[in-house]
């Protein structure tokens, strides 16, 4: 038996994306070119971007394939902020933003302890900054805790006090389980990546609404509004398109089936072992996503123990060193070093069975307990 948690990291690919994906492979013109092959395969993008557009409550002109989340994250930031400008993130933010803002020196704003964007700290900042802030970046939901910042409250707050800046949000993790065009009104840039939600590795788009004035990242043909010129992946917007379209159109069916099972899920560890504590339980959550810390223990130890016994987890985002320290967002939230050390991600995700639950269930208790009696943590 095996049980695959770690959706939040990526998905299984769903069978109309990769059908559209090997499709899209087989022709074989550039859709930058001019002659009949070319004007098929130009054909399949744009109503690919389309497709994508009517999705995410946007027009055809707003949408921007890039190579995924991270570059349409980096774009956003980097493409709106000038010299002598300021850009404003929060301190949950995934790397993609929260590097992005370093490399600029960026402001990033704290967190309340129950995951969600610190609104006094925001308003403050935005209060002594002004008309020098450029972008305003707040995730859609956390990719670790699965927390739904408060959008809609952002967006007043700067619309407030900078109503020149540019707003974005990261909506990596939200199109299966949250109304993107609905939460992400009013904001100029919205970020989101196929392999989230069924589609390839290697695609994704950047919403940039018409009024929102970008520098280009990528130089040379001039493809993409010429904010990111190259050859476009014409397999995998055909293919993210597919699967995007099956994620917000099987939505409702998705949070009720999924949420059954994080709670099933939730339900059974607490029931089996006395000492876990669940992360951003106080806040809205997405229905597919919850964290857990496990104080005394170690992440890296409970996750090696896990896969040889079948249970694919992590402990929070995913990054190309595989090291496992802290996580930065439990740390934001006030978590010891001792309790975010011992964090569990588990994230599941339209494949996931009520069979996988039920053993995972049973594999992660056991694993805890374990754990807990070797190294004579008091809380078992």
């Amino acid at each position: 038996m095996e049980a695959y948690l770690d959706h939040a990291a990526t998905t299984p690919i769903n069978p109309a994306a990769l059908r559209a994906q090997v499709e899209a492979t087989e022709l074989v013109g550039n859709p930058s070119g001019s002659h009949r092959m070319a004007r098929v395969a130009k054909s399949l993008l744009e109503s690919s971007r389309e497709d994508v557009a009517a999705l995410l409550g946007v027009t055809a002109y707003d949408v921007i394939f890039t190579s995924g989340g991270t570059e349409a994250d980096n774009l956003a930031i980097f493409g709106a902020t000038s010299v002598g400008k300021v850009a404003i993130t929060s301190a949950i933010e995934h790397h993609a933003v929260l590097e992005s803002m370093n490399a600029i020196g960026g402001r990033v704003v704290g967190v309340t302890a129950s995951g969600g964007v610190d609104l006094d700290e925001l308003e403050s900042v935005l209060k002594s900054e002004s008309e020098r802030v450029a972008i305003v970046s707040v995730m859609m939901a956390n990719n670790e805790t699965g927390v739904i910042q408060p959008l809609a409250e952002v967006r007043e707050l700067v619309k407030r006090h900078s109503p020149s800046a540019l707003l974005h949000t990261d909506a990596v993790q939200a199109p299966s389980y949250l109304d993107v065009a609905g939460l992400a009104s009013g904001f100029d840039l919205v970020s989101i990546s196929g392999h989230k939600f069924g589609g390839p590795k290697g695609i994704g788009v950047l919403v940039a609404r018409k009024a929102a004035s970008l520098k280009a990242m990528f130089h040379g043909g001039g493809q993409e509004r010429e904010l990111r010129s190259g050859t476009p992946n014409l397999a995998g917007a055909a293919a993210m398109a597919a699967a995007l379209r099956d994620a917000v159109e099987g939505r409702k069916g998705t949070v009720e089936r999924v949420g059954r099972l994080t709670e099933k899920l939730r339900a059974g560890l607490f029931a089996n072992v006395a000492g876990v504590v669940p992360n951003g339980a106080e806040s809205p959550q997405m229905c597919n996503i919850s964290n857990y810390c496990f104080d005394g223990l170690n992440s890296e130890e409970i996750l090696f123990l896990l896969d040889s016994r079948g249970v694919y987890a992590s402990a929070g985002s995913s990054c190309a060193s595989g090291a496992l320290n802290p996580s930065h967002v439990l740390i934001a939230m006030g978590k010891s070093e001792s309790q975010a050390s011992g964090s569990l991600r588990l994230s599941l995700g339209v494949t996931t069975t009520e069979a996988e639950v039920n053993y995972a269930i049973d594999v992660i208790s056991d694993v805890v307990i374990e754990l807990s009696r070797k190294k004579g943590v008091s809380w078992i």
